[in-house]
């Protein structure tokens, strides 16, 4: 199929002589062709071989850049592997360093909530004074260990731990420093020696004096100094001068003494009830005073024996006028007013003479049972008003509550003592009161019936006389 246009084209130039000349031969067209075709086909193929080499020579390069880009292929390929395994080798240790930077952070949080939780339980259990030395230093550590920019640190927690190990050693064995007490009872702050022994710290002022336990005193700026008077001074001097020597230590650890401070004086206690408190005083004292009147009254109000009062009513029913005038001036005063009236009025007729002695008896009631109703009404009204400053003080109690919580005791602490020193001086007052008031009522009650029984015999001995009849006057008045 090829050589069919390759004979065309070279029959062509026949073609064209032919027709200027006279047509030639096939046989030498055909020749003439042929040899135009190997010329031609000669041509070709040494063009086709220079071709062919000058493929082979520009394929050769690129055959060696085509090995070269292979190799190089190759090694990337290698590389990235190895890149690719290094990657995921460094991935891994990455996750591993987090790992480990993350049990790093928590063991370091772990070590400064530790160390702030040591230190301030140091700090809230410093002995007395001892603040005036370490105080300071606990600040400073505080300031590190909540420093908010720097956070929990390691070194932090470490000067932390070498402050309470220090603290540790120091107080094996026991330890001195200077510093100011208040001396208790003067209230003056002096210089002088600390001593930490133990639970136990004491005191020697710098300019002398007696050496005591120091105790923590609620408010006050330096701790009190409770002088010791029954530690020889010997003792304490060689104790202060760390020596070996004698020391008075408080068995109860400072109990003692903080309940001896509670405690106070009366005046004291009455102040912690509040204003009720002060009106419950002034109802005890009224009521002191009336009390005190009534028994003054009643030591006045003096009757006397049945034994006497029969002897002289038995003159009155002899009708022996004139020696029962001369027996009344010895009986007792209430007894004599009694049967003086009686006499003035015994020639009068009987109506006349019983409203005067009943007369006498109204007078005698009215002034031995005056303010009697009054201590009643005290002894009544005081616990009431311990009640009233319960009230009161249990409203400064909850308003106290709302302001500052349940957590702080010494704030509440004067709102319940208002309750309970109201309550208990209502009852003192009270108490008291009703035991006297029933006392001197049924004396006073007892005096005025015996009067009473009196002046009926009275009557009865004078219209035993006015009727002549001695001996029956003489067994109604001794009669009980």
């Amino acid at each position: 199929m090829k050589k069919v246009p390759l004979l065309f084209i070279a029959f062509l130039p026949l073609l064209a002589a032919g027709v200027r000349a006279a047509p030639p031969t096939f046989d030498e067209t055909m020749k003439s062709a042929n040899a135009d075709y190997r010329e031609r086909l000669t041509r070709a193929a040494e063009e086709l071989n220079r071709t062919r080499t000058r493929i082979a020579a520009e394929k050769a390069p690129l055959l060696e850049q085509m090995r070269a880009a292979e190799n190089r292929i190759i090694a990337a390929e290698s590389e990235i592997a190895r890149i690719e395994t290094r990657r995921e080798d460094t991935a891994e240790q990455r996750r591993k360093l987090l790992q480990e930077l993350d049990a790093i952070r928590k063991t370091t949080t772990y070590a400064s909530t530790l160390a702030h939780d040591s230190l301030r339980a140091a700090a809230d259990s410093l002995a007395p004074g001892e603040e005036q030395v370490d105080a300071g230093r606990i600040e400073a550590l505080f300031g590190l260990l909540d420093d908010p920019v720097a956070g929990p640190g390691v070194r932090a927690a470490m000067d932390t731990t070498d402050f309470l190990a220090a603290r540790t050693e120091r107080a094996l064995g026991g330890w001195r420093a200077d510093g100011q007490a208040m001396i208790a009872g003067t209230n003056q702050v002096l210089p002088g020696t600390f001593a930490f022994v133990g639970p136990e710290t004491y005191f020697r002022p710098a300019a002398g004096g007696t050496p005591g336990t120091v105790r923590l005193r609620a408010g006050a700026r330096f701790p009190a100094s409770y002088g010791l008077s029954e530690w020889k001074p010997a003792d304490a001097t060689a104790f202060f001068s760390g020596q070996p020597g004698l020391i008075v230590a408080d068995a109860s650890g400072g109990k003692a003494l903080r309940l001896k401070e509670t405690t106070g004086t009366v005046w004291d206690h009455v102040r912690k009830g509040g204003l009720v408190a002060f009106a419950i005083i002034g109802v005890g004292l009224l009521s002191a005073l009336m009390i005190l009147q009534k028994t003054r009254d009643l030591a006045r109000m003096k009757v006397d024996s049945e034994s006497t009062a029969a002897a002289f009513l038995d003159q009155v029913a002899r009708g022996a006028m004139a020696e029962a005038e001369q027996a009344v001036r010895t009986l007792q005063l209430t007894t004599h007013d009694l049967f003086a009236a009686g006499l003035r009025y015994a020639d009068q007729p009987k109506e006349i003479l019983e409203e005067r002695l009943q007369a006498v008896l109204l007078e005698q009631r009215l002034h031995y049972e005056r303010r009697l109703p009054l201590l009643a009404v005290i002894a009544t009204a005081a616990p009431l008003m311990g009640l009233l400053g319960t009230v009161v003080g249990m409203v400064k109690t909850f308003a106290l509550i709302t302001v500052f919580g349940t957590g702080n005791a010494a704030k509440l602490s004067s709102g319940i003592s208002e309750v309970l020193v109201a309550t208990e001086l209502g009852l003192i007052v009270a108490i008291p009161t009703l035991v006297a008031h029933g006392f001197l009522a049924q004396r006073i009650q007892k005096n005025l019936s015996l009067l009473e029984r009196y002046a009926l015999q009275f009557c009865t001995a004078v219209g035993t006389a006015r009727a002549g009849a001695p001996g029956a006057s003489r067994e109604k008045a001794r009669s009980p």
